[in-house]
């Protein structure tokens, strides 16, 4: 996905950030500006900004992609991560930011769901962003 792309997608800051440089761990914001693979802005709803690299950054996998998890895997999963998961992707049906909101809280709340509801911003693994060049 190119930066453009990024820009205003809401994002959740990785809840297991060790040495997080703007202390919101486990926090939702807004990507503001996706400059490089290293530098990409965040803006928190208390008023809050901070960078972070992609890798540290997570947003929602397509809505498809978790259905396709439910229906294959469905039975093998506890019932909370089931409900939760099946929570998640009626959200994103509505496709507001409100609700992509809730299903990014729950997703944060859930540490067994994140990785199969989460998928990192980063260019390395499923997005490309445009590299950019300074003088």
């Amino acid at each position: 996905m190119a930066n453009a792309k990024l820009n205003g997608t809401l994002v959740l800051v990785q809840p297991d950030l060790e040495n997080d440089t703007g202390t919101k761990k486990g926090e939702i914001g807004i990507l503001t500006y996706a400059r490089s693979e290293k530098e990409n802005y965040v803006s928190f709803p208390d008023g809050g900004e901070a960078y972070y690299p992609a890798g540290q950054l997570m947003m929602l996998k397509d809505k498809q992609e978790i259905f396709n998890d439910l229906t294959q895997n469905g039975s093998s999963m506890p019932l909370d991560d089931f409900k939760a998961m099946y929570k998640i992707m009626l959200l994103q049906d509505r496709e507001t930011s409100q609700a992509l909101y809730s299903a990014l809280a729950i997703a944060n709340d859930h540490p067994g769901l994140q990785e199969r509801v989460l998928e990192s911003i980063n260019p390395a693994q499923k997005q490309e962003l445009a590299k950019t060049y300074s003088r």
